[in-house]
């Protein structure tokens, strides 16, 4: 299990730290800034450090096959998208969801093309006319601006209907897993390593201390909505999917896992696929069960 990730993820929701520190869209051939935006107290030289990000990726792309995506530093992850002319970067805390972060910058680089490239021209064209001064792109900071803080504030915007609909999904989700067929002694030891693995999720909120973890499996549908944070709920409960998988796949045997996730946990993904997509669920199952 990956226990740094899920312990920089636990930092971030307790110190309130923000996602996202800062983002950079260059000009691919040039490394100019067209947007360059720090959102913490960053030890980072927003400009200068705008040439080597386009450098490293181009320096990726042309040596290898592979198409470079994210970059870890000590407390930092750099995140890419990009096109043939620009590259889109977001600077995030290690505890960010990367999916999230990379919707966020594919969502934002399509609204660019779509409504800051004049209609009678293209990227490349623009560029060339284009004299370096980033106040001209200063709509699109603001637009980024607003689907960042939109991010950020998450669970103050969402719904009680999306916080019961992710209870449910993930109900479905454990319930499936641990009817995987285990004999009771082993079924007994499941469920210790659930509980011991769990306690830093349980720790995260009171909401999510009130989980109840037995012989029985994980319940949560009673959990009180209305007193903890969407944002909080959400990645809560993804660490525990990925603690009660990992628990699972340590405990019983290889064909008994490989057998409950064909025969239970599939079966109910494809069932309900168009909720988990909704709620970026679909990723989680996919990376923790196979």
């Amino acid at each position: 299990m990956q226990y740094f990730d899920l312990v920089m993820e636990i930092e971030d929701i307790m110190s309130g730290r923000r996602a996202v520190q800062g983002i950079w869209l260059i000009e691919r051939g040039s490394g100019r800034n067209l947007v360059a935006k720090a959102y913490t107290e960053i030890d980072i030289d927003m400009d200068l450090i705008a040439p080597f990000l386009a450098a490293t990726h181009t320096f990726i792309d042309r040596a290898s096959s592979e198409e470079l995506q994210t970059i870890d530093t000590e407390s930092n992850r750099y995140v890419w998208v990009a096109n043939e002319f620009l590259l889109f970067v977001m600077v995030v805390s290690k505890g960010a969801r990367l999916g999230h972060m990379r919707f966020i910058l594919e969502y934002a680089l399509a609204e660019f093309m779509r409504n800051e490239v004049p209609k009678n021209s293209d990227v490349s064209a623009m560029l060339k006319r284009w004299h370096g001064t980033t106040s001209t792109f200063k709509h699109f900071e603001e637009y980024v601006d607003e689907l960042i803080s939109q991010y950020e504030s998450t669970d103050e915007s969402l719904t009680a209907g999306k916080a019961m609909d992710c209870l449910a999904v993930y109900s479905h989700l454990f319930r499936a897993i641990l009817r995987v067929k285990a004999p009771k002694k082993t079924r007994t030891k499941l469920t210790k390593k659930i509980r011991e693995l769990a306690q830093p999720v349980l720790e995260l909120d009171p909401v999510l201390s009130e989980i109840q973890i037995d012989d029985n499996g994980v319940e949560i549908l009673h959990l009180d909505i209305s007193k903890i944070h969407y944002r909080t709920l959400r990645q809560g409960l993804e660490m525990l999917l990925q603690v009660v998988t990992e628990a699972t796949r340590e405990t019983v045997t290889q064909a008994a896992f490989r057998k409950m996730i064909f025969d239970k946990a599939m079966p109910y993904v494809k069932r309900d696929i168009e909720r988990l997509q909704l709620y970026c669920i679909l990723d989680d199952v996919v990376r923790y069960l196979f």
